[in-house]
């Protein structure tokens, strides 16, 4: 019997001892070398997450020792509550000194006192097991339901703050969602949340009679975070984002890949987020090819000079010859054209040179182009008459150097009224709300699902990336494809496409195309998909690393991708044969249950 007792605990004591083993990551020296050479372990990145083990074999040893309390298979004498005692000397000893491991804060006084009690009431229960084992069994019982409740009393879910810090849409939400087509472009964020909510008051007022200080604060924590969209909030709201959880804790191998586009190779994450690595806007060509219809951006950067306000986000840095425009011009009437700009390079130039030209339009062919001298932070350029801008153009004309454009302003000097203008070098965008965040239109969106031009194959996914990586690529006219041919064609006239039908695990396109092509689809490609053109099934090629590609002859066409993996097909063949056979492996058991009593009696008689 000793023997069975031992054989039942050995699965539940090398759950727990596997679980704790493995969970100290870093910090235990095998675990690298497991993650190096054992293949798949590296796919398990968060060493806590094993203490899921240790607590399901502390589980199965708790119910194992309450079970044989309750039936009297359990006997404790005098030498196992000495142990016990000298463990929680030891637990509490170390708690009071303060000795930490890793990045673990200390103990307080309370966890101390906690333990202390209840290792008292510990021991004189197991002191009662001999003379009273089921009482002794409940009030152990009850010491751990106590245990679970102390220890889960620090964790978030118990600083439960207004359910609305999660249900209620704030601004920067209300404008993506109020986005038109299907589906709609994703975002990308660079903000943090290191700004107070523009509606602190209201907030204050609302809830803070109502909710604790903390609460509160968590409270505006969540705020700030949904004004952002930190990763996660973006799948609770349906709104299609480039980083977070869609790139994922555990995303793709060639997403992370595809990361270097964004993100200097040192700077890439494994966790697919690029909110927190990002400093600069990405180039327009890979913004656009990734569907980002909107960047969202905080006010940090930006400044107000001369009781004016200049966005700082985008800017323009121009050597000589070239140019930068201002994309949209809200109607707004002004006298002046306020200018953040200074020169990069040019020391050597004299204070009062000409550094560039900047044209005003007003419409009906009236424009009127000034001489740009950068004398201080703030250059203003005044017109005679007040106007409304249509289009405004800064040309950098100096003979060494660059000429760096930082921000623009509108200024209606009568009034003192001004509006802020996007001027970019990296693309075309507007501003499309300001709030307690920026939320910036990319104007030059190619949208989920675009033809291209020109294709060409790359042996491997480094090779994909040099291609992409070279200035001369462009996402709009070619595709870089895993395999198939490569093409080159000049259609007579743009193809046209429409999304008609987006889901999950279906999406429906129709398209024209003048010469035959390549439909891009800028979702991951992934095995388990299938397409068809008209209903004939065609091979999906993987584009641009990450992307879904078809190849589709000129003409009016229907293209439907659908996911049917075959893991889908086996799970349910596995799962059906397991509904099949439990009944008949149950029906078995319990005919060999009743052939081993009728043997049991069989032999009783006959003795």
């Amino acid at each position: 019997k000793l023997k069975s007792q031992i054989s039942n605990l050995k699965s539940p004591v090398l759950l727990l001892t596997l679980g704790l083993f493995l969970s100290l990551g870093l910090y235990n020296p095998l675990y690298l070398i497991l993650a190096r050479y054992v293949p798949g372990f590296a796919h398990f990145r968060v060493p806590a997450r094993w203490l899921t083990l240790y607590a399901l074999g502390m589980a199965a040893l708790a119910g194992w020792g309450a079970d044989g309390l309750l039936h009297h298979r359990v006997r404790i004498d005098w030498r196992a509550i000495l142990a016990f005692a000298v463990v929680l000397a030891l637990l509490a000893g170390w708690a009071v000194i303060g000795v930490r491991i890793g990045e673990g804060g200390g103990v307080g006084w309370q966890a101390v006192a906690g333990w202390t009690v209840g290792g008292i009431l510990t021991l004189v229960l197991l002191a009662l097991i001999s003379r009273a084992p089921r009482l002794a069994a409940a009030g152990l019982l009850a010491l751990l339901v106590a245990e679970l409740f102390a220890a889960g009393h620090t964790l978030p879910y118990n600083r439960a703050t207004a359910p609305q810090a999660f249900t209620s849409l704030r601004p920067a939400i209300s404008h993506l969602l109020a986005g038109e087509g299907l589906p709609s472009a994703r975002f990308i964020s660079m903000s943090d949340i290191t700004f107070d909510p523009g509606d602190m008051p209201e907030i204050e007022v609302i809830y803070g009679p109502q909710l604790s200080a903390d609460a509160l604060y968590d409270y505006i924590v969540a705020a700030k975070h949904k004004e952002v969209l930190s990763p996660a909030l973006p799948l609770a709201f349906g709104i299609p984002a480039v980083d977070g959880y869609d790139g994922g804790v555990l995303p793709l191998a060639r997403y992370v890949t595809l990361q270097r586009l964004f993100l200097p190779e040192e700077e890439v994450s494994m966790d697919g987020r690029l909110r927190e690595n990002l400093t600069a806007i990405p180039d327009d060509r890979w913004l656009n090819l990734f569907n980002v219809g909107y960047v969202i951006t905080d006010k940090l950067h930006d400044a107000w000079l001369d009781d004016v306000f200049y966005d700082l986000q985008f800017g323009a840095r121009l050597a000589k010859g070239e140019s930068a425009a201002v994309a949209h011009v809200p109607q707004f009437e002004a006298t002046a054209l306020g200018l953040v700009a200074h020169l990069d390079g040019g020391e050597s130039l004299p204070d009062d040179a000409v550094v560039g030209l900047v044209e005003v339009g007003f419409g009906e062919g009236l424009t009127r182009t000034f001489d740009l001298q950068v004398e201080g932070p703030v250059t203003r350029l005044r017109w005679a008459e007040p106007g409304v801008p249509i289009t405004i153009v800064v040309r950098a004309t100096l003979p060494q150097g660059e000429l760096v454009v930082r921000g623009a302003s509108l200024i209606d000097e009568r009034t003192g009224g001004f509006q802020s203008l996007v001027i970019s070098d990296r693309g075309r965008f507007r501003l499309a709300h300001s709030g307690d965040v920026k939320i910036y239109e990319n104007l030059d969106v190619l949208g989920q699902a675009f033809f291209v031009h020109e294709a060409v194959v790359a042996a491997d996914d480094e090779e994909a990336l040099g291609l992409m990586q070279s200035p001369a690529f462009d996402p709009t006219t070619t595709v870089v494809l895993a395999d198939g041919n490569d093409i080159e064609w000049s259609p007579s006239r743009s193809p046209t496409v429409r999304i008609t039908h987006y889901a999950p695990e279906r999406v429906e396109i129709e398209l024209e195309a003048s010469a035959p092509g390549y439909l891009l689809l800028t979702d991951a490609w992934y095995p388990g998909w299938r397409a068809t053109v008209d209903g004939e099934p065609v091979p999906i090629q993987r584009a641009d690393l990450l992307f879904r590609a078809v190849a589709v002859e000129a003409g009016e066409h229907r293209v439907i991708f659908t996911f049917r993996p075959v893991s889908l097909w086996i799970g349910a063949g596995v799962s059906l044969a397991g509904l099949v056979g439990l009944p008949l492996a149950l029906s078995k058991a319990k005919r060999g249950d009743i052939m081993g009593g009728r043997t049991g009696e069989s032999k009783g008689g006959t003795r």
